[in-house]
């Protein structure tokens, strides 16, 4: 087994929880950088972090380090690198990302272009023609790393950012995150208290990023399974067999896992929101695991849901959407929500503004800071009113995934299921 070197990114605050993905996922020779994570191991590893991981952002592959003080420095050091290797023809496309810190190059268009030169003048002197360039989901992405002057260089095996499950058809205004929302899930212990039965609910749920991502959680499906496009699928050195694998074993994993779901709710007063819900619930196979209300949680009881369980909810604030001067009345409602509704219930929320979280009387148990797009937040978890003996210590480590229940407990698919199923195994 080949073992090599990579990189796996992630956002502000996703490091430490990024470390206990990789480890549970096998991979032990791991070193945190600053906004990364790098890592020796074998290309099947690789391939997993891409299709398992719910925070990384993406996955590099480094193929070469060199001083580039110039753009001479940069394309003579591109061209000197083998792209026969890793472009597969003259029908192929490439992407480049360029970024630069602290460096000569100051213009990452420009830097991007000489980038390019180089890989197309190298591949008509080897092979004769030249290779397109595709910014949309490129055959084969470069990553250029300029920090000081030295250049590293890398194939984004993931292609796109990883937080894109490829369910979203429909957003709503402002959506969150797909790997904020999983951080918070992780934060909140949700796995271990789907498996003991708790509920979910989210009652501002608008495009239900929180209810699917808690669903696939619970359910221990990969979050990438249902992604058609990642960057080492017309790679020239991919591993076709080792993908298929992987992902053959995760639709198994997806299988049993919605054999045992617990309650998983979204609610959102407005309908165009419901349906944006349903269109993105739909796409990702889980109509009939998740259940979705048009309600106002304000004015209507929230009812037929377990005991315990955990709320999170992204909650409009000053920068996002709704009036300011409603803001307060609704978190004091959405505090009232647990105290007098669900009191076994664990909140939490994100918001860019903490003066708002005065109106929410509960004791806070974490709080931390995460950037919601270009939005400095902070994420805010409440412990539970009652029932203690239901929360998690913080010092015990998050269990990851689930685990796989055994095969004589995978209940048939349903027809949708059986849909949903086969357009996996054409994506393979």
């Amino acid at each position: 087994m080949t073992l090599k070197k990579f990189t796996v990114t992630t956002a502000r605050g996703m490091l430490p929880v990024l470390q206990q993905e990789l480890t549970h996922l096998g991979i032990e020779k791991i070193k945190p950088t600053s906004g990364s994570i790098g890592f020796i191991g074998s290309l099947t590893q690789a391939y997993q972090v891409c299709l398992w991981s719910r925070v990384a952002i993406r996955v590099l592959m480094p193929i070469a380090h060199f001083a580039a003080k110039d753009t001479d420095a940069l394309y003579d050091g591109v061209k000197a690198i083998p792209w026969e290797d890793h472009i597969l023809d003259e029908n192929s496309t490439i992407a480049v990302d360029f970024h630069h810190f602290r460096s000569k190059i100051k213009h990452s268009q420009f830097g991007a272009q000489r980038v390019k030169d180089a890989i197309v003048d190298r591949f008509i002197e080897q092979i004769g023609q030249r290779p397109s360039v595709e910014l949309r989901e490129p055959d084969v992405r470069i990553n250029v790393y300029l920090a000081h002057n030295q250049a590293k260089i890398s194939i984004d095996l993931s292609g796109d950012s990883l937080h894109k499950r490829g369910y979203r058809l429909s957003p709503t205004t402002a959506p969150l995150k797909e790997h904020i929302a999983a951080l918070m899930l992780y934060q909140a212990k949700w796995p271990q208290l789907a498996r003991r039965g708790s509920g979910f609910l989210d009652p501002m749920c608008g495009s239900a990023t929180f209810v699917i991502e808690a669903a696939l959680m619970a359910a221990d499906i990969a979050p990438g399974l249902s992604r058609d496009y990642f960057g080492f699928l017309y790679w020239k050195q991919h591993d076709k067999q080792a993908w298929q694998t992987i992902k053959a074993d995760a639709i198994r994993r997806r299988q049993a896992g919605l054999s045992r779901l617990p309650t998983i709710r979204g609610c959102d007063k407005d309908a165009s929101a419901i349906k944006a819900a349903a269109d993105n619930i739909a796409e990702i196979g889980l109509s009939e695991y998740i259940e979705l209300e048009q309600i106002d949680f304000t004015s209507n009881p929230v009812s037929h849901l377990p005991e315990r369980g955990v709320i999170l909810t992204n909650p409009p604030y000053g920068q996002r959407i709704g009036a300011q001067q409603d803001l307060p009345q609704l978190y004091y409602q959405l505090g009232e929500l647990v105290q007098t509704s669900l009191p076994s219930w664990q909140l939490g929320l994100i918001t860019d503004n903490e003066a708002l979280l005065k109106q929410i009387k509960l004791p806070v148990q974490q709080q931390y800071a995460i950037d919601n797009g270009p939005i400095p937040c902070q994420v805010i978890h409440y412990a539970a009113q009652r029932g203690g003996h239901w929360q998690t210590r913080a010092k015990d480590i998050t269990t990851l995934q689930a685990a796989t229940p055994q095969q004589d407990n995978i209940k048939p698919l349903s027809a949708a299921g059986e849909m949903f199923a086969n357009r996996l195994k054409k994506n393979e």
